[in-house]
């Protein structure tokens, strides 16, 4: 028979165990970059820090993430085991990119081992993301999910697009394979936004900490990973001295682990369906949107063509942002589906809540029965 921790209370964002963890991952943070900005103790001596210090936090966000995996049961278990074999994969990464930096005292190449264990995390990080059980929406609710995570992957690679990904593809031959494997990162970092986002919109609020958490980290790394793809083609990154988008990968890793540590144990599958959408959950992804949809405006404003891929992207992008406000407001304003009044659209009766709750609630008491069979 499996044995199943004791249940950890969930933490929230004020909870001092909480903040303790984050102030103690926001420090080592800044500590990093400002030993990186001035160099302390040369340049030597600052990239066997860079080097060290990253491995070890991706280390230690894969031993957190593993106990969280012991702390949970069913399919959060999954997650958590999921996530831990990608933290593994970016810990070897970052072992063998030291190894060429440090022992072998040579440029790393591209592409090199430690491409191999980067992008093998990504597919795993994703598998993750699907068997969470807030991906797994009903009706309206995860059709608007479904187009919010859509909406944010679109504008996420319109930008990326724009920035990194339209001068690569256009540069770089993708016959070889470092052409395939500068690509790859950006690629790989849009469809974990997608499946982040997803879980995200169907988290309640005192369950979204870890998730949030985890698109932080998430999110800086992709911002690395962009950066990193664009210095190798364009800027001739070099791997022989520290350079500040380190900092990206650290602050990832630490808010991996810190989304491990502040993930309670608990019917998750339950709480998912048995409380309403936060206000957050609804206005949250219309920034990237924004934000993307300015940037194509400033574009042509400024006389700059947009080729075809990005043009067809803004189109995209606005469809579904349109067919997106167009299902909350039939929510918001059709009975039975939220009806008018304090928090309509945001939160299902207690009736309808009770219901939906109770089949999700009995599967997923009956996995966890299974696993601790």
């Amino acid at each position: 028979m499996a044995r199943v921790d004791a249940p950890q209370v969930e933490l929230t964002f004020r909870s001092p165990r909480f903040l303790r963890a984050a102030g103690a991952a926001l420090l080592t943070t800044a500590l990093f970059a400002a030993w990186i900005g001035v160099s302390l103790g040369g340049a030597q001596v600052t990239l066997w820090m860079d080097d060290l210090v990253t491995p070890l936090a991706a280390g230690l966000g894969c031993a957190l993430c593993l106990g969280a995996a012991r702390r949970h049961s069913g399919r959060m278990r999954t997650f958590w085991g999921l996530l831990c074999a990608a933290m593994a994969c970016w810990t070897l990464a970052e072992v063998i990119w030291g190894v060429y930096a440090l022992i072998l005292d040579q440029e790393v190449p591209v592409p090199s081992w430690a491409d191999l264990g980067y992008l093998s995390a990504i597919p795993l990080a994703v598998a993750a993301l699907i068997v969470h059980p807030a991906t797994r929406g009903a009706g309206s609710r995860s059709l608007r999910s479904m187009l919010d995570a859509l909406a944010v992957a679109t504008a996420l690679l319109f930008l990326s697009w724009t920035l990194v990904l339209g001068p690569l593809w256009h540069s770089s031959d993708l016959t070889t394979l470092s052409g395939v494997v500068a690509v790859a990162y950006p690629f790989g970092d849009v469809v974990i936004a997608f499946f982040i986002v997803l879980a995200i919109n169907g988290m309640t609020r005192d369950d979204r900490l870890s998730l949030w958490c985890l698109l932080a980290g998430l999110m800086a790394m992709a911002l690395s990973d962009s950066t990193y793809t664009y210095y190798t083609e364009v800027a001739n990154y070099s791997s022989s001295s520290a350079n500040p988008i380190d900092t990206g990968w650290v602050a990832g890793y630490l808010c991996i682990g810190l989304a491990a540590y502040s993930s309670g144990v608990g019917n998750v599958a339950r709480r998912v369906r048995a409380e309403g959408r936060s206000l957050a959950s609804l206005v949250a992804p219309l920034l990237p949107m924004l934000i993307a949809l300015s940037a194509a405006a400033v574009q042509i404003e400024l006389g700059e063509t947009l080729d075809h891929a990005a043009v067809t992207m803004t189109l995209v992008l606005i469809v579904l942002v349109l067919m997106r406000q167009a299902l909350l407001l039939r929510d918001l304003t059709t009975p039975g589906r939220g009806g008018a009044g304090p928090g309509a659209g945001l939160a299902p009766s207690r009736l309808e809540g009770a219901l939906v709750t109770g089949g999700v609630e009995s599967s997923y008491e009956r996995s966890s029965s299974r696993d601790r069979a």
